[in-house]
């Protein structure tokens, strides 16, 4: 960008992020220290494809500019079947020199789901019956694990949560 300061610089917070690839996921690119409106902003290895990548320059506000980088959810699950993580790139060449900017952010891609083996069983009544369900590629504990229709309900229903190991987390479900 002819005119550019050389100390330009952008930036991505987080610079490391868990994505679960359920929802669209946002990147905001900021680049600071610029004197006007900055157009065809780079983001490796994204290009604007509709229904994966929507590559946004934004507008100038005082000195800086954010630049938007949405994936779309179905691009993540396909992203995931290379690699979980994803290294995805904004890049500007600013000053007479034709200098580099760049930043990154470096995602991890989840996308979760939950199995109860078996998905039917004959139960007695004189018994309490217990279902377990097993949620996988997680990131992290999952807290108030749902079961509907059952609400932790004393003498009816138990609910818990389970603990996280590794990626996967097993909720556990009593009917007395």
């Amino acid at each position: 960008i002819s005119g550019t300061s050389q100390t330009s610089k952008l930036t991505i917070t987080p610079s490391t992020k868990d994505v679960i690839a359920t929802e669209n996921h946002e990147i905001s690119c900021v680049l600071t220290d610029i004197p006007s409106q900055i157009s065809g902003v780079l983001w490796a290895p994204a290009t604007d494809i509709t229904n994966e990548y929507t590559l946004e320059d934004g507008t100038i506000s005082g000195t800086s500019q954010t630049s938007k980088l949405t994936i779309s959810a179905a691009k993540l699950v396909a992203l995931k079947s290379t690699s979980a993580t994803q290294s995805l790139t904004c890049k500007k060449t600013v000053g007479t020199s034709n200098t580099p900017v760049t930043a990154t952010q470096t995602i991890t891609i989840y996308n979760p789901s939950a199995i109860i083996t078996p998905s039917t069983t004959d139960v007695y009544t004189v018994q309490n019956h217990e279902i377990t369900c097993v949620l996988t590629d997680i990131p992290s504990q999952i807290s108030g694990v749902l079961w509907a229709p059952a609400t932790d309900i004393t003498n009816e229903y138990t609910l818990e949560d389970g603990t996280i190991s590794g990626t996967s987390q097993t909720s556990k479900l009593t009917i007395s």
